[in-house]
């Protein structure tokens, strides 16, 4: 058995990781449910908060020997999510979201989204700042899902893949990862205090 450094979630931190687990449900609700055109924005807009959210309650317990890597990764994941946010709002009452100038910087919103997600779960993957699940498949998930974005025309409706399917699984995966690191936070997991895990020392 190997020391543990954990340290009792506090309240914030429970309700972060509650919204987290609502974003990645919601994202993962596509999957089981018919999602109704005129609610998918708002379940786009509860998915970003919800990873938001998850990121700033683990960057508040970051852990020491990774300390700016993480910031980085998780500066650039609130950014790049936040970005993405504000496009789905923007597009909300557009009849062509996807189409134009408006389309072309909502691709780079979402291209930004997933490869910052994926850099995120790498970031925390390495710090041990959650179990490696949740990291692992937020990692993953996210570079596999750039495979279905329409713009790169690797798939499409008319033109079905094997893109298509590997896209599909890669959403899954980041939603699952949201969801993984949102139990960890909201189930008083072994959230790291900062400073207290010594290099080399892993916890149990």
């Amino acid at each position: 058995m190997t020391p543990s450094f954990a340290a009792p979630p506090s309240a914030t931190t429970r309700l972060l990781g509650l919204a987290g687990i609502l974003g990645g449900a919601v994202l993962l609700a596509a999957f089981v449910i018919g999602i109704p055109p005129n609610l998918n924005d708002a379940r786009l807009v509860v998915f970003n908060l919800g990873a938001i959210a998850v990121i700033v309650a683990l960057h508040r317990g970051e852990v020491a020997d990774s300390r700016t890597l993480f910031r980085v990764a998780s500066i650039a994941a609130v950014v790049a999510n936040a970005w993405h946010l504000s496009m789905v709002i923007l597009s909300i009452g557009r009849d062509s979201p996807f189409a134009g100038d408006f389309g072309l910087l909502y691709f780079y919103a979402a291209l930004g989204m997933w490869l910052a997600d994926a850099a995120f779960g790498a970031a925390a993957f390495r710090s041990g700042a959650a179990s490696r699940w949740g990291p692992l498949a937020l990692a993953i998930g996210s570079l596999l899902a750039i495979a279905g974005m329409g713009r790169l025309g690797l798939t499409s409706p008319t033109n079905p893949t094997i893109f298509g399917p590997v896209a599909l699984t890669g959403v899954a995966l980041n939603g699952l990862g949201w969801i993984l690191l949102g139990l960890h936070l909201a189930s008083g997991g072994r959230l790291v205090v900062p400073g207290a895990r010594l290099r080399g020392v892993s916890r149990a």
